[in-house]
């Protein structure tokens, strides 16, 4: 009896809101979402430290322009690695302006590697009209896959020769200074 009530609880909150259910333009079919986001490149590598560029186009399919959006760029880690949006990027918010019907907006951010692993990079645009602010649907698009190795920071090829050499100068510069001190 109590699944059945919670299978009619969540179907009535679904019926009273339909805008709160984020809305994929794959999924958009007569009558969904006209907005269409488009992210480049698809896949890229990159090493930590590496900086990257993530570029979006929305397309606006409808008859009429939009309201107002916010695009937001999001990273998120595909193998459990914790990400810290504020490092990969200052600025991962923007407005954008009203999308005439038919017409296109570009968007682009720079992020920094800051972590090795499997990472997803997508954009969400959420309405930020007057009356659309804070109603949704949300949109989102498909996400750029990124992977990020690490970077060998101590090679220890070649540094024999400074594990043997550093010893002897020093020893030598204190036999210098010993020497110089029983001249004196």
């Amino acid at each position: 009896m109590r699944s059945r009530s919670w299978l009619a609880s969540l179907a009535a909150v679904l019926a009273l809101a339909p805008s709160a259910v984020w809305a994929s333009p794959a999924a958009a079919g007569p009558g969904g979402d006209p907005l269409v986001i488009t992210v480049e490149p698809a896949r890229q590598s990159a090493v930590i430290g590496d900086r990257v560029t993530i570029r979006a186009q929305v397309t606006n399919r409808a008859a009429t322009p939009t309201d107002p959006l916010i695009a937001h760029l999001n990273v998120a880690s595909l193998t459990g690695t914790y990400v810290d949006l504020e490092d990969w990027t200052a600025g991962p918010t923007q407005q954008v302006d009203p999308i005439g019907a038919g017409a296109s907006a570009n968007l682009s951010w720079d992020i920094q590697a800051v972590n090795t692993g499997s990472f997803d990079v997508y954009v969400v645009l959420l309405p930020n009209g007057a009356g659309s602010a804070g109603a949704g649907p949300l949109v989102t698009g498909a996400p750029s896959h990124l992977t990020v190795a690490g970077r060998r920071t101590l090679n220890a090829g070649g540094s024999l020769p400074i594990v043997i050499a550093m010893p002897l100068l020093l020893g030598a510069l204190a036999l210098a200074v010993r020497l110089r001190r029983r001249r004196s």
